[in-house]
Parts: C-alpha cells; sequence; structure tokens
C-alpha cells in the first residue's frame, strides 16, 4: 500500500517540485521550497561610472603611489575578459562614453561637475550586469541615506549583493562640503602613505558576479597601497553551505532516500519511526569569502519553517520542536559540527510529505564591520576641527547602514539546511 502511494504521487510531485531537468529553480518557487536561485552565466556585462566631480580631480595629479589614474585600463581590462564594458561619467547627470574616450579619467582637467548624485547611478543600474561606481563617497546635500534606500529596494531585497573596495592613493587637491558649514580644504598627500586618501569602488550585481570580481580584483592589485574589502551578501560563505556541499555524518531514526529526485541543494530522508527522535550530523567548514564581515559563531539563531504536503498545495505547521546545535570541532577552528534533532510527531505531519527549512543566522551584534572601516573613518564636528583629510568623513555611518539594510533586509545566512521528509 505504502509503495503504491508513492508510485501514485512522485509523477505529480516530480512535475511539481522539480520541474524540468530535475532543477527546482526552474519552477516559480513554493512554500518549503528553495529560492528561484539563478544560475551567473559565465560571461559578464558591466557597467562603469566614474565620479567626475570636482573633488575626484585630486587623485590624479600626483605621480607617487597612483593607482587611480591606472584604473580605467585596469577595470577595462578585468571586466572586458568577462563580456562587453561601458563607461559613465557622472555629476548630477550620467553621460556615456565611447570608445576608449574613459581613458580621460586620468586627467585632472575633466573633473568639472558640481554636483554628485550616486543615487542617480543607482537607479540607473541595470541588475542583470555587474555595476561598478568609482566615488569618493561624497554625496551632494549629504543624502547618503537615500543612497542606502535605493541599494536595499533594487539590490538587497532582490537577492543581490553589493561590495565596497577601499583604495589608499595620493592626492593633491580640494576637499569640499566637511561639517556643518560645509568647509572646503585644500589638502596635499605628497608621497606619504600615511596620509594618502580614500577613494571607493561601489560594486553590484548578482552575489557570483561581485565575489568573482573582487577575487580577481585583488589577484591584479599588485601594488602597496592600503586597500579594504567589504562584501554584503545574503551568503556569508564563499561556496554554497547546503546540502549540495554538506558532508553528512551520523544519522539516527533517519534513512537516505531518493525517491523524489530533488535538486542536489536539498536532502530527501525517510523515517524508520515517527514516534521516535530523529536527528542527523553535518561536517561544516566556515569559508569567508573576501570583504566578509567578521561574525560572532558563539551563539546563532535559526529560523526553522515546515511545511506538508496536502492535495495539490504546501500547508504551513504551524509548531516544531526542531533544534540546530552548532559545536566548533576542536580539531580544526574552522571546522563545525552541526547536529540537527527533532520529534517527528511533534515537528511533522503523519503520512504526509513534509519539507524542513532552516536558516542559520548570526545574530545583529555578531555581525560587525571590518575594522578597516573604523580606521578609515573620521566624524566632524560643526566647525570641521578634526578634520582629517586621509580618511572618509563618517565612513562608518555610510557602510554600518549598509550593513544593517541587508541584515534588516535578507537576513545574511550561515548555511540553509533544507530537507524533506517522505511518508
Amino acid at each position: 500500500m505504502k509503495k503504491f502511494f508513492l508510485l501514485s504521487l512522485i509523477p505529480f510531485l516530480l512535475s511539481l517540485l522539480v520541474g524540468c531537468g530535475n532543477q527546482i529553480e526552474t519552477v516559480p518557487p513554493l512554500p518549503g521550497t528553495l529560492p528561484n536561485i539563478l544560475t551567473a552565466p559565465e560571461k559578464t556585462d558591466t557597467d562603469i561610472y566614474f565620479d567626475a566631480t570636482v573633488s575626484m580631480k585630486g587623485f590624479t595629479t600626483l605621480a607617487a603611489g597612483n593607482v587611480y589614474i591606472t584604473l580605467p585600463d585596469l577595470l577595462g581590462d578585468l571586466c572586458g575578459a568577462a563580456g562587453e564594458v561601458k563607461f559613465y561619467s557622472f555629476g548630477e547627470q550620467i553621460h556615456e562614453l565611447d570608445g576608449r574616450s574613459y581613458r580621460q579619467f586620468t586627467a585632472p582637467e575633466v573633473y568639472n561637475e558640481a554636483i554628485t548624485a550616486v543615487a542617480n547611478v543607482v537607479d540607473r543600474a541595470d541588475t542583470s550586469h555587474l555595476s561598478i561606481i568609482v566615488t569618493d563617497l561624497f554625496e551632494s546635500d549629504s543624502d547618503w541615506s537615500n543612497v542606502t534606500q535605493k541599494l536595499r529596494d533594487k539590490f538587497f531585497a532582490n537577492h543581490l549583493s553589493v561590495a565596497v573596495i577601499g583604495i589608499k592613493n595620493s592626492f593633491h587637491g580640494e576637499i569640499f562640503d566637511v561639517g556643518l558649514n560645509a568647509a572646503h580644504f585644500n589638502y596635499n598627500s605628497a608621497d606619504n602613505p600615511d596620509k594618502f586618501r580614500p577613494f571607493y569602488l561601489l560594486i553590484m550585481g548578482r552575489d557570483d558576479f561581485v565575489k568573482n570580481f573582487l577575487r580577481k580584483f585583488s589577484e591584479r592589485q599588485n601594488l602597496p597601497n592600503d586597500t579594504g574589502y567589504l562584501l554584503l551578501s545574503e551568503n556569508l560563505t564563499e561556496t554554497a553551505s547546503d546540502f549540495s556541499n554538506f558532508e553528512l555524518g551520523e544519522v539516527e531514526n533517519f534513512y537516505s532516500d531518493n525517491t523524489l529526485g530533488l535538486d542536489n541543494r536539498v536532502k530527501e530522508f525517510g523515517l524508520d519511526k515517527f514516534s521516535e527522535a530523529a536527528s542527523f550530523m553535518l561536517n561544516w567548514k566556515y569559508e569567508p569569502p573576501l570583504g566578509a564581515c567578521p561574525l560572532d559563531l558563539s551563539e546563532v539563531e535559526t529560523a526553522i519553517e515546515i511545511f506538508s504536503f496536502e492535495g495539490e498545495e504546501w500547508t504551513p505547521l504551524e509548531k516544531n520542536d526542531v533544534r540546530v546545535s552548532l559545536l566548533k570541532d576542536d580539531r580544526q577552528s574552522e571546522n563545525f559540527l552541526v547536529k540537527v534533532s527533532l520529534t517527528p510527531e511533534k515537528s511533522l505531519a503523519e503520512g504526509k510529505l513534509n519539507f524542513v527549512r532552516i536558516k542559520v543566522m548570526p545574530k545583529e551584534k555578531g555581525y560587525k564591520l571590518p575594522l578597516w572601516v573604523e580606521h578609515w573613518s573620521v566624524n566632524v564636528d560643526g566647525a570641521a576641527k578634526n578634520f582629517d583629510g586621509s580618511k572618509t568623513v563618517n565612513l562608518t555611518r555610510i557602510l554600518g547602514s549598509l550593513k544593517d539594510s541587508i541584515f534588516a533586509t535578507s537576513r545574511p545566512a550561515l548555511m540553509n539546511i533544507n530537507f524533506a521528509v517522505t511518508p
């Protein structure tokens, strides 16, 4: 009887859960299934936006310690290997550049825009491309809250990532609108690395695109200038932390099943006895990507959802006793043992197909900015008495607001433990 029930259910479940080619992501996401994750293609078109306001001119004027004047060629070469590259200049408006005219950004005279509107570039950005903004993170009217909101709504809310690369560069020029009185200063770093002023690359797009760019840029950046990386992604590991990479350990009252032929990110189990406690162990290695926020893994949070399949739809179950334990492996600091345990009769619907979705996340206090951000940031009072031209005004607040936005919008996850339990 049990075999007859399963055989009669399989064709319908396969069409519903798996779709063409046994890939869950080929059908719209359903309650209890994985998000409809798109696989990033090998070729990636890139749009590069250079801030052409007067405050950027000083990065082009000195020869010593100057990475900035090599940046147009570096970005053109690096991104051109992956797809079509288009360059733009922007101030208040955005202007597309023809041919190799992007090389003009090495000359001081092209920096003549009066207003910086990074928000307009975010509005213009094509989310199917990789977008890179080269800027000093100055926004006219100090309106970075508007930029943050636009990044949150357009990128974080749509499971996309944002990264920041900061580079210290020699600088001789004017710095504008410092403090409440909008003071401006003439600043000269000369050839002293301790006085170099940072500029930034703001990178936006699909998670694979952004992480890949950070890796390649780091490999190509061979000058000694201080460089900082920050990655804001809902995926806190270098590779996917799901059953496609997990190593399954000891199992109690579960047995591995493959009746449904699910996506390899989902594990399928059968139960030996519905009335007895069940558990499984995972061996998990924490591999943070370049630019990852430092995490406190001594305490984590879990979001647990369970659905049962009945009729033609998934029904959420309101109560469960699923428990997740994260234990450090003393043999290797980056290795962890993860135990998932539950009582089937308290958590699952008997005689039905069940789907368990577990998201393991850092707590808010354990999700921090890299130390370089604080070291490069300066807060100024109304008279700008403590201004330091080698630092960026309110950098901690600007990047902290982005970090808080992705945490609130898409809750970055350490791992996604998704498994089905067949009747």
